[in-house]
Order: structure tokens, then C-alpha cells, then sequence
């Protein structure tokens, strides 16, 4: 197998287990309500979503690519987001669930989190954002110059956020969470674009180092009271250094456990295990987008994880073993609506042919 078939498969595995968290996040925060101060939550809430933006800048980067392909991501992220977005708004008072969010018809324009739904609508502006800057990257010398014309982009998106801090337009448009994410998905294209040095970056002792510094970053976001000096700004900063870190220890941990259960030596297929997450990784986006549907009360487990001290092992088995069945449901939904073309691409973001036939058209991210 060819180092760049091993390499997606990583991807794949990475997506697979930032999904399953997702999952398992939405178990505690929507089905079983009030437990949100236990570490696994936070744990979770820190590392799903930058290793999603951090794959999609990777994905991104495509130095042979002609134009920037935004209408067909328009097609695959936003055009499903509303369609699912809006039925969840008309489903979500039959669902017995209490959401934390804003789940209304105005709440899913107006609010920073578009009803849970706000991943898709924020990576394709981040998307956005990126066309713009990357004619001047392509053109761009050395890494160092590379990294300040990013660096300015990012500042421009600060500066437009502080400015429509207090207008409609910043929630509309998620301005905060743009800005929280764009980093990281600049540094899964830099790290596309100079794979080599990416890759023997995490196979150094920077690998060890991202660890710790990440591993503080985390307390640091997570327990954020026990350091009254840190304001808003310098939060920010601490969690794009948890964004990269993150990514740079997920690649380290999970390349080479893909390489060795896909690689030479490995059953065909790849070892169950390996298998599995890359498979969820492939369906990273239709599990996204349809799990919120199969979520369901679990008010009544809420006494007896709270009477374990909300511990990171019983909530852990509880939430993971909840969001298999949720998403093995999801996974067979998925299935049954595969045949229609149609319902495919409009609940699972499944691109249609009559859009995959252009043969520039940019690699799906599900």
C-alpha cells in the first residue's frame, strides 16, 4: 500500500474518533442534561472540532488545483446544513430533549451555533477566507512568509470581529468561531503543503512537547476561573496553541497505527479496529448531520453519574456506550437512504453526480 493510501487512511481514522466524541459530547450535553461541568466533557469539547478544521485545511491545500472550488462546497456544507437544520428546528419539541442551544427557526440564522449545525456554515467560511489569501500563499517563497501572510489574514478576521462585536452580523455570521478555528485550519495546509517537515515534526521530541504544552492549554480552557489573569484574548491565543498541538499528537499517535493496520503484514482490508474508525471517518459528515435526530432523554441517568462524582471513567463508559447504539442507528439510516440521490446529498451530504462529474471537483469531506 502507497504511503498516500496509508496517510488518508489516518485522516479517516482521525475523523472516526473525532466523530465518536462528538457523539458522545451531544449524549451528556442533550440527553442527560446538567452534568456539563464533568471533565470528559470538557476533554471532549477541546479536541473534536480542531482535528475536523485541521484535516480540512489539509484536504484544501491542492497546489494543482484551478479556481477555488467554493460552489461545490457551498453545495456539500451549507445546502445540507439548511435542510437538516431546519428539520431539526421542526422535529426538536417532539424529541422530548431540553437543548441548550437556541432551537427556533430565528435562532438557527441568528445564533453563533446555528442549532448545533454551526461546523459546516463556519468551515465553509473559513473556506471562504482561505480562497482569498491563497493565490498570495501559492506565490510565497519560503514557510516563514507563508506563515505571516496567514498571520495577516487571521489579524484582518480579528479586526472584523472586534468591529461587529456588538452588531447582529457578528452572530449571524459566527464571527467569534471563524476566528477561533481559522489557525488551525491554516495549519493543516502549511502542513499539507510542507508534508515533510510535518512529518518528521511528529516523529520528534516536538511531538513530546506539543503534548505538555497542549496537555496545559487544555487545564487552562477547561478550568479557565483558576487563572483570573487570563482574559479573553490571551484565551484565545491559549486555544489555537491547544488547536495545533492537538493536531500534531493526534497525527503522531494514529499515522502509525495506521501504517502498521493497513500496511504490509495487516489482514486484508486492515485490522477490525483501525477498520472501523476509518469507516466512521468516511461517514464523518452524514453521522454530523443526522445523529442530532437519534439523540433521546436519559434525565434519569443524571442522579446516578452525579452520585459517581461525575468521574472521567463511569461518564466515559456511559456516554461511549450510548453513542455507539446512536450512531450504529445513524449508520443504518445512512444506508437506507443512499439510493436516493437526492436525500443523500440533502441529509447526509452526499455530493450528487450531476456536481462529482466536473473531474476538478474537490474531494468530499465525509
Amino acid at each position: 500500500m502507497t504511503a498516500v493510501k496509508q496517510r488518508l487512511q489516518y485522516f479517516d481514522m482521525l475523523k472516526g474518533i473525532a466523530i465518536f466524541m462528538v457523539v458522545m459530547g451531544h449524549v451528556l450535553t442533550f440527553c442527560v442534561r446538567e452534568i456539563d461541568r464533568t471533565p470528559l466533557f470538557k476533554f471532549i469539547g477541546e479536541v473534536h472540532m480542531p482535528l475536523f478544521f485541521f484535516i480540512s485545511g489539509w484536504m484544501t491545500w491542492r497546489p494543482e488545483a484551478r479556481g477555488s472550488g467554493l460552489a461545490k462546497r457551498a453545495l456539500q456544507l451549507l445546502v445540507p446544513m439548511v435542510a437538516m437544520g431546519m428539520l431539526w428546528v421542526w422535529y426538536f419539541p417532539h424529541s422530548g430533549l431540553e437543548s441548550p442551544l437556541e432551537s427556533t427557526f430565528s435562532g438557527f440564522w441568528t445564533s453563533t451555533f446555528k442549532n448545533g449545525y454551526w461546523f459546516t456554515f463556519v468551515l465553509f467560511e473559513i473556506m471562504v477566507v482561505y480562497a482569498c489569501v491563497v493565490p498570495i500563499v501559492r506565490k510565497c517563497r519560503n514557510l516563514l512568509t507563508e506563515i505571516l501572510v496567514y498571520a495577516a489574514a487571521w489579524i484582518v478576521c480579528v479586526i472584523v470581529s472586534a468591529l461587529l462585536a456588538k452588531s447582529i452580523i457578528y452572530n449571524y455570521l459566527s464571527l467569534a468561531l471563524v476566528v477561533g478555528f481559522f489557525p488551525v485550519f491554516v495549519f493543516g495546509s502549511m502542513a499539507h503543503r510542507h508534508q515533510d517537515l510535518f512529518y518528521r515534526l511528529c516523529k520528534s521530541e516536538w511531538t513530546t512537547a506539543a503534548l505538555i504544552i497542549g496537555g496545559i492549554c487544555m487545564y487552562m480552557r477547561c478550568w479557565s476561573w483558576e487563572f483570573p489573569w487570563l482574559n479573553v484574548d490571551m484565551m484565545l491565543v491559549v486555544g489555537i496553541v491547544l488547536h495545533i498541538s492537538l493536531a500534531i499528537v493526534g497525527v503522531a499517535v494514529v499515522k502509525p497505527w495506521s501504517e502498521a493496520a493497513f500496511g504490509d503484514g495487516a489482514p486484508a482490508g486492515g485490522r477490525p479496529m483501525a477498520r472501523m474508525w476509518a469507516y466512521l471517518g468516511r461517514e464523518s459528515l452524514a453521522i454530523y448531520l443526522l445523529h442530532y435526530f437519534f439523540l433521546f432523554p436519559l434525565g434519569s441517568a443524571r442522579g446516578l453519574l452525579s452520585a459517581m462524582g461525575l468521574g472521567f471513567v463511569p461518564t466515559f463508559v456511559f456516554s461511549a456506550a450510548i453513542a455507539a447504539a446512536i450512531i450504529g442507528v445513524v449508520l443504518c439510516t445512512n444506508r437506507v437512504l443512499q439510493p436516493s440521490a437526492t436525500l443523500s446529498w440533502l441529509m447526509c451530504g452526499r455530493l450528487p453526480s450531476f456536481v462529482l462529474k466536473n473531474r476538478n471537483t474537490i474531494k468530499s469531506c465525509n
